[in-house]
């Protein structure tokens, strides 16, 4: 019988509308995220709630989801200067917890790194933070990223690791990616999911208080005289 990976409630490291996401207690650089039994339904619509409680194979569908976009997009033929903005994806493994899904840590200073959400609201989202969140936009254009789900709290700061070394300091989408809409517009084209990721950048603009370039497609401090950095996403 194969053994099962047990997730005691000490690793759990977070806790989102649909999943909780645990530390790998066997190998910190991975998280394990892992179904809730019931979605969380603050903030979320009624419909929406009934058919996730009544129909649960649907919630299985955010994961589908994301993971036909980490496939599409690590399978695009790109050069060996490719480097993807959104969370590597490692499989499956059954947990005492459910099925759970295997995926980067995106680390600093030993913990997980912080995200976007909490550096803006602390204060502490410095001019090097803001550079590394523009770069991964940059990305999420240039590769046609399909990101249904592009909150502030999704994007984390800190170092990926690669065989035991880690990576370079970089901002990470490490939830939300994938068409996840009933009507799946992005995946329709090109013009399309720049639509979609243009009204993202407008939303996080307004819950982050950072300002929205949207014809360079770069965000700056609101502060006067501020010099966004330039995006070259085509």
């Amino acid at each position: 019988m194969v053994e099962t990976l047990k997730l005691k409630k000490r690793y759990r490291r977070a806790t989102g509308t649909q999943r909780k996401v645990y530390l790998h207690p066997r190998d910190p650089t991975r998280l394990v995220k892992v179904l809730r039994n019931q979605p969380r339904t603050t903030g979320r619509s009624k419909l929406a709630t009934f058919t996730e409680t009544r129909f649960k194979w649907l919630r299985f569908r955010w994961t589908r989801k994301e993971y036909q976009e980490y496939l599409r997009l690590m399978l695009g033929g790109w050069g060996p200067d490719f480097h993807p903005p959104i969370a590597h994806m490692y499989g499956f493994v059954m947990t005492s917890r459910g099925l759970g899904c295997l995926s980067d840590a995106v680390l600093e200073d030993g913990a997980l790194g912080p995200t976007l959400r909490a550096k803006t609201a602390d204060g502490t989202l410095a001019a090097t933070d803001l550079a590394l969140f523009n770069d991964t936009i940059r990305r999420l254009y240039l590769y046609d990223v399909r990101a249904s789900d592009m909150t502030a709290r999704n994007f984390v700061f800190g170092h990926r690791t690669y065989c035991g070394t880690p990576g370079p300091r970089e901002c990470v989408l490490v939830d939300g990616f994938g068409d996840i809409h009933a009507i799946p517009i992005r995946s329709w084209g090109r013009v399309f999911n720049r639509l979609g990721l243009d009204d993202s950048c407008k939303r996080l603009a307004k819950s982050t208080g950072l300002i929205w370039a949207p014809k360079i497609r770069t965000f700056h401090f609101p502060s006067k005289g501020s010099t966004p950095c330039p995006n070259t996403a085509s």
